[in-house]
């Protein structure tokens, strides 16, 4: 039987009512078709190719194996220039500066697969039935994500489930909090000039302060990707390991711990020097930080609404006026990992990864037919789209005074 569907809300308007009884009907359909039954062979696959980045970002660090398999691969396409980069590499030294950044980013590859199935296990996506089948559902989660990525399951669990809850709220969306570094929408002023000191009581020290946030946010359209890339990863297993000790979640400290420990062994046993492990940890924190990127373009420049406004557009309309899906091809789907069917994800969250492409068309024929819009860009035009409004943004910013 389906859970309880977020949409039984009364509707203020007609419009609505029609959009939503639509969406419930596409929703009991989807059910009726098993459509939310998981294939168990589609997440196997997907554990192998976690383990499978793993074992080749252990491999790029043996030089003897890199260079045979380098040799074999040359050889068989005919590229001898290939050949010389694997003899110079067996020869220079036991580590060269490309199999350090070649095992750096196949392990963030892994990681990133990781957090997916971690992802897709808390939202009921591989275990429907979580009666009967908690122990395997947490043991899954804590495997990817926090052995393998190094995060608190219950901080994620809490955070993401308010995230679907209040998708982009100001100021209530936990993973969607950015102050003082980014300015999503205007809505959010009022809630940073909040954050400032008093203006009776400090007035000189508030406007300092909101100098300095207008210098930051200045140039936000340039810092948001550098900056969810070098500092996403450091942030979320700092934030991880805050909430697991204040929440007192041992079982989420216990494989965060486990986590340090399988990485450290890394660091310590592959890499030879100090310097070669500081180049190793920047370069995979900065493609694990491609992760942040992709989440941040799911939502990131749509639009923000409040409680009220919520209730008035219906779950339908909401959230597809909150959500962005990423156009893909065939190959590159798989390094998305959902988030570029984020549209259905959240309308459907328990629907399991591998049926969100077959109930796109069916979302966007409901979309069509209620004038809604469906936003849907490659990863580019999204990058674009989003530098573009918050260079506005932080032109609208940049007029406001603290002091009024």
């Amino acid at each position: 039987r389906p859970p309880a569907d977020p949409s039984d809300a009364p509707s203020k308007n007609a419009a609505v009512d029609l959009t939503t009884r639509d969406y419930r009907e596409l929703r009991r359909e989807l059910w009726a078709e098993g459509a939310f039954e998981p294939e168990p062979i589609f997440y196997m696959l997907k554990q192998l190719v976690v383990f499978a980045f793993f074992g080749a970002a252990l491999l790029a660090l043996r030089p003897s194996v890199c260079s045979t398999l380098l040799s074999v691969v040359a050889r068989f396409i005919g590229l001898e220039r290939v050949l010389d980069l694997a003899a110079n590499s067996h020869t220079a030294g036991p580590l060269a500066t490309w199999q350090i950044l070649l095992s750096a980013a196949l392990l963030a590859l892994s990681l990133q697969q990781a957090a997916f199935i971690g992802h897709d296990t808390l939202h009921n996506g591989v275990f429907c039935r979580p009666r009967g089948q908690g122990l395997s559902r947490s043991l899954l989660a804590q495997l990817n994500a926090g052995l393998l990525l190094g995060i608190s399951c219950e901080m994620w669990l809490c955070e993401h489930n308010l995230h679907h809850a209040y998708t982009l709220r100001p100021g209530e969306d936990p993973q969607f909090r950015y102050f003082p570094l980014w300015l999503q929408s205007v809505k959010e002023i009022p809630l940073w000039l909040a954050e400032l000191p008093s203006a009776r009581t400090r007035p000189i020290l508030r406007a300092f302060v909101w100098r300095c946030v207008q210098l930051l946010t200045r140039v936000q359209h340039i810092t948001i990707a550098p900056m969810a890339m070098l500092i996403g990863r450091y942030n979320f297993l700092l934030i991880s390991w805050v909430f697991a000790f204040s929440r007192r979640k041992w079982l989420d400290v216990s494989f965060m711990a486990a986590h340090l420990c399988w990485f450290a062994i890394w660091l310590a046993v592959l890499l030879p020097s100090t310097r070669e492990r500081l180049l190793f940890v920047a370069v995979h924190y900065a493609c694990v930080g491609v992760l942040h990127v992709q989440l941040l373009l799911s939502h990131l420049c749509t639009q923000q609404f409040s409680a009220d406004e919520e209730a008035t557009l219906g779950v339908f309309r909401f959230q597809l006026a909150t959500t962005r899906n990423i156009a893909t091809n065939a190959w590159d789907s798989w390094f998305h990992g959902g988030l570029e069917k984020q549209i259905e994800h959240h309308l459907f969250p328990q629907l399991p990864r591998h049926r969100l492409h077959a109930v796109a068309p069916r979302v966007k024929a409901l979309a069509t037919k209620h004038g809604v819009p469906y936003m849907e860009e490659d990863f580019s035009a999204a990058m674009l789209l989003c530098a573009h409004n918050l260079a506005r943004l932080s032109i609208e910013l940049a007029t406001v005074n603290p002091a009024a």
